[in-house]
């Protein structure tokens, strides 16, 4: 039986759509790459929350000495927050055995939509193929939910989903693409060979250049460059 790979340009109003899919959360400026950062630097897990209130709260369960609260609105840093969302500054000076709990604007709000999935995972372009070797290796259907931006499009992650849409035809022989993931592919293929420059064309990224994250936008439109793979269990997300 064929495989089936969507691509949901924003999160789902209903869990519905992605219930039983293997499913990976694409925002690539700047959570999901912030979180792949994250755990190859050696954070113990990161977990994502609504609000602002629920991390503070949580970090209190858990021990403050053991929590780094991590969060941004409007790609400003959370005040009273240790970090804000810019994956440069999550060092493994920084991070390195931390449990980092995280509320971004339209990330960690993706990541609580899809939880109906079999598995979720988070993908950005820098872990796009170990990602990828992920999702080949389970049974089922694939959903790629991309974070969006306020619940709507975001060339970014459209592309971050047609490219990891594109590592897994490399990977999976018999394999039925719905339209958005076949729109995905078509538009990231389109601009493989300057996806840096396609990436710095976004809205969101030329917004976080004007605000001084350029350094972040560079280092989220690198492909590949890391294979941590970050996994759902328990409400935490950590290293497959």
């Amino acid at each position: 039986m064929s495989r089936c790979v969507d691509v949901l340009l924003s999160p789902p109003a209903s869990s519905d759509l992605v219930r039983g899919a293997h499913v990976a959360v694409v925002d690539v400026l700047r959570a999901t790459t912030t979180i792949a950062v994250a755990l190859a630097n050696g954070a113990e897990g990161v977990i994502a929350v609504a609000e602002p209130e629920d991390a503070i709260a949580l970090g209190n369960r858990l021990g403050r000495e053991r929590v780094l609260f991590c969060g941004e609105r409007d790609a400003v840093r959370i005040e009273g927050f240790d970090l804000d969302n810019s994956p440069v500054s999550f060092t493994p000076e920084r991070v390195a055995g931390k449990m980092l709990v995280m509320t971004t604007t339209n990330g960690t709000r993706a990541l609580r939509a899809v939880s109906t999935a079999a598995s979720v995972r988070t993908a950005a372009l820098v872990n796009r193929l170990a990602v990828a070797d992920a999702l080949a290796n389970e049974d089922g259907d694939v959903a790629i939910v991309c974070a969006g931006e306020a619940n709507g499009f975001a060339l970014e992650d459209a592309l971050g989903a047609g490219a990891l849409v594109d590592a897994l035809l490399a990977q999976i022989g018999d394999v039925e693409l719905r339209d958005g993931a076949r729109a995905a592919a078509l538009l990231y293929r389109s601009v493989a060979s300057r996806l840096p420059d396609a990436i710095a064309s976004a809205d969101h990224a030329q917004s976080l250049a004007h605000k001084g994250f350029a350094a972040d936008i560079t280092t989220s439109a690198a492909l590949d460059t890391l294979t941590v793979v970050p996994t759902l269990r328990d409400g935490i997300l950590s290293p497959a």
